[in-house]
């Protein structure tokens, strides 16, 4: 009897251990839902990448040493980007951080813009940056617009379906990138016309 419940104990003990080594080495079911989220994305001309960004959110103890070192605090995160459709060299480029306000009557978001030109940008153009934002799936930790891509960057939470997460980055990205390119197109025909007074001048 003996025997029998010694050999049935490790039996029990063979098979946890087997079965315990296989299901730690298969993927979670979170994992393969932003596996087939990202699959699903490449189908409609986004790509994806796993990208590192400036922690605008890091504590005073992130930023600075005990010994008075400055530190460049980053954040990992995941890159959803669409390309513009063809070059266009007067397309706006600038970062914007979501930022951990308590204070609704602040600006949730730190801009910084990469060219000059993005700096003398109207009002208007950055009211129509907040409405595509507001299309932008949730835990956005940055929005940038890069001279040949726009990307969202944060975390993904497939709370919906996948098509609705994909319809909903789509459907920013690319309101993003028509805003864009109307501004360098603005700015082309202005160069044209300049240049064509400047002939009968």
């Amino acid at each position: 009897m003996n025997k029998q419940l010694i050999a049935y104990i490790l039996i029990s003990i063979v098979f946890l251990v087997v079965f315990g080594g296989i299901a730690s080495i298969l993927p979670s079911r979170k994992v393969r839902q932003l596996g087939h989220l990202r699959v699903a994305a490449r189908k409609h001309g986004l790509a994806t990448s796993v990208v590192q960004i400036d922690d605008v959110n890091a504590s005073l103890t992130d930023r600075v040493t005990a010994s008075g070192i400055k530190l460049d605090p980053k954040r990992r995160c995941v890159a959803w980007s669409k390309s513009y459709p063809d070059e266009f060299p007067d397309v706006p480029e600038w970062i914007s951080f979501a930022q951990d306000r308590d204070d609704p009557s602040q600006n949730p978001w730190q801009l910084r813009t990469k060219a000059e030109e993005s700096d003398k940008l109207a009002p208007s153009y950055w009211d129509a940056v907040d409405r595509i934002k507001a299309l932008l799936p949730d835990r956005c930790l940055a929005v940038e617009c890069l001279p040949t891509e726009v990307r969202w960057m944060g975390y993904e939470l497939v709370s919906s379906s996948i098509e609705e997460f994909i319809q909903a980055m789509s459907q920013g990205l690319e309101a993003l990138i028509d805003l864009n390119i109307s501004i360098s197109q603005e700015k082309s025909l202005s160069k044209n016309r300049s240049d064509t007074t400047s002939e009968y001048d």
